[in-house]
Order: C-alpha cells, then structure tokens, then sequence
C-alpha cells in the first residue's frame, strides 16, 4: 500500500522569514492557505491508497477532515525529521509497504505530481527524492519501506537523504519537478510563485491582503 504524509507544524508562527513583507496574522492566513492547496491535490491522487496529515494543530486537524485525509494526531513536536519519521512508523503499522511525504507549503502541487512520484516506485526498497529550488533541501520524499532511511530534514538535508540511503546500500532516484520544489519561505519565493498562473487559494489569499497590489506599485 502506498502513503502519503504530510508533516505540519503550529502554523500560529509559521514563515517567520516572511516577518519582512508579511505579518504574523497574514502569515497564518497563507500557511492555512497552502496547506488546503496540498490537500486538494492529496486528496485528487489516484494511486495513494491512504494518506495522513501529522500534526498537533488544532485548526490543521480540522481543515484535513474536512478533506477527508486522515489524522495522526502529535502530543508533542521535536521537528519535521521526528514527526515524518513518527509518522511513518505508525504507517508501517496500519499496512504501508511505501510512503511518500510531502511539505504542506508548496501551493502549485497537483494531483498528478503526487502521482507522478508514486508512480516511480520500484519493487525493491529504493528513495525518490524531489530536491528543492536551491538543491539544498528536500521537498518530497518517496521511502520504500517506510523506514528505509531515517529523515534528515533541514540543513543540506538533500545531500544527507541521499548519503543515508548510500550508506545502507538502497537505490535512490532524483525527481525534479518545479512545483513541488516552490515552498514559501522566503520573499523570493513568493516572488516565483506570482510570477507562475495558479487557481490556488494561496493566490487567493495573497490578493484578500492586497499583497499583489503592493507588490505591483
């Protein structure tokens, strides 16, 4: 069976690297935005059998249940390495031979790039990493098993990824996909995002705040 998780943390205090061009209030708004667009996409996939939102947010609960994905609910967060790897133990329990994890703030994600990855999967234990822009870090994961290598989210956390499933002599794979590599982090991001067309409540919520039009002037 193939997972799909999505990992995500208080977004009370999301993107404080944004704090230059939004505030906390806006910045919350947009977390909540970009995580219901990943959602859609999660949830128009056709070859996940199940997938799961691992959080402790109370609101981020509510907004997964409204799309029907399902809940592994945090008493506590250690960091996005811990709750995927949280995760995907519980995963290996409820039937999981795979599990791809997803960041709930890349916006432009489809439900045919979720698919797309999936669809790469050996069958034999192998890694499917989605490298970010900057080649620095990792914007999806595909593990087969679930635990096949441990989660090294953060810092040149593609490089690390790739060295764990090196070292345990597991196949690895590169998948570049464009949307999957947009998360917002930072003001450039969201620079590259408007310069993309989406329908993606995202844009919608950028343009409640008038940011678009600050930005035009």
């Amino acid at each position: 069976m193939k997972f799909v998780i999505v990992p995500v943390k208080d977004l009370s205090k999301a993107k404080e690297r944004l704090s230059s061009v939004l505030s906390q209030e806006d910045r919350t708004a947009l977390a909540y935005a970009m995580l219901e667009d990943v959602l859609t996409a999660v949830q128009g996939s056709k070859l996940a059998d199940r997938s799961f939102v691992v959080t402790m947010d109370r609101r981020a609960i509510e907004i997964a249940l409204s799309y029907g994905i399902e809940v592994i609910e945090e008493t506590e967060q250690k960091g996005e390495s811990h709750s995927v790897d949280y995760a995907s133990r519980i995963s290996i329990e409820k039937g999981a031979e795979s599990v791809l994890v997803i960041p709930g703030d890349a916006p432009l994600i489809t439900s045919e790039d979720i698919d797309s990855v999936l669809e790469k999967e050996r069958e034999t234990p192998c890694v499917i990493l989605v490298p970010a822009r900057d080649d620095f870090g990792t914007n999806a994961i595909l593990r087969k098993p679930p635990d096949a290598i441990p989660s090294r989210f953060g810092d040149d956390s593609f490089r690390k990824h790739m060295d764990e499933a090196k070292e345990r002599g597991i196949h690895c794979d590169t998948f570049r996909n464009s949307r999957i590599a947009l998360d917002i982090d930072q003001p450039d991001d969201l620079a590259e995002f408007l310069s993309r067309n989406s329908n993606t409540k995202t844009l919608d919520v950028l343009s409640g705040l008038n940011f678009i039009d600050k930005k035009a002037g």
